[in-house]
């Protein structure tokens, strides 16, 4: 019997905050129907199974940190905005890194237009930051992903505990924010061979 209440959002909460305590390769069908005091039938009437369950949650992170970098960039521009973008970004990683390193892990399913959505939001707020640094039209792609993928090593390291040597990260946080800033600000278009 299902438990009142229990629905597509219930589910998939309950499946991120699991990851955030266990890491994103442990979660089962069975532990979140466990944890959520249903049979595990019951929870197919929500999720297709586990990779479907994965995918609701990447979908879950990436809307979160869509809106979490759209606001910390609003009223800002170029260095600002890439700033206040990064720091959201690992401030969202590193509280939730479970659920963050599932993102990463899971298949989106771009055939479900709101997955295509999420991530069209997600690189447009992307794109909003980094345009800030004036760069031509053609070079946007490429520097966008520099900056999400610098973003997502710092973050990723930082959240699964990779930095030990020492506990005060600010000092090195910054200087990486000085090394995209200075990426960005001297970036060159990638032409191709002539």
């Amino acid at each position: 019997m299902g438990r009142i209440g229990l629905n597509r959002n219930v589910v998939v909460e309950m499946a991120a905050s699991i990851v955030d305590e266990t890491g994103a390769v442990d979660l089962t069908m069975a532990m979140l129907a466990k944890r959520l005091g249903v049979a595990l039938p019951s929870l197919y009437t929500h999720v297709r199974g586990l990779d479907h369950l994965r995918a609701e949650v990447a979908l879950a992170v990436t809307i979160d940190l869509s809106g979490l970098m759209g606001e910390a960039i609003q009223g800002r521009a170029g260095r600002e905005a890439v700033f206040a973008l990064a720091r959201s970004y690992r401030a969202y990683a590193v509280a939730h890194p479970g659920r963050y390193a599932m993102a990463m892990l899971a298949r989106p399913e771009f055939g479900d237009d709101r997955h295509r959505d999420a991530a069209m939001k997600c690189g447009t707020v992307i794109y909003g930051a980094v345009r800030g640094y004036g760069l031509p039209e053609s070079a946007m792609t490429n520097a966008a992903r520099f900056l999400r993928a610098a973003l997502h090593g710092f973050a990723s390291i930082e959240g699964q505990g990779g930095f030990t040597i020492s506990p005060d990260l600010e000092p090195t946080f910054d200087d990486f924010l000085a090394g995209i800033d200075r990426a960005l600000s001297t970036w060159t278009e990638n032409k191709g061979e002539e």
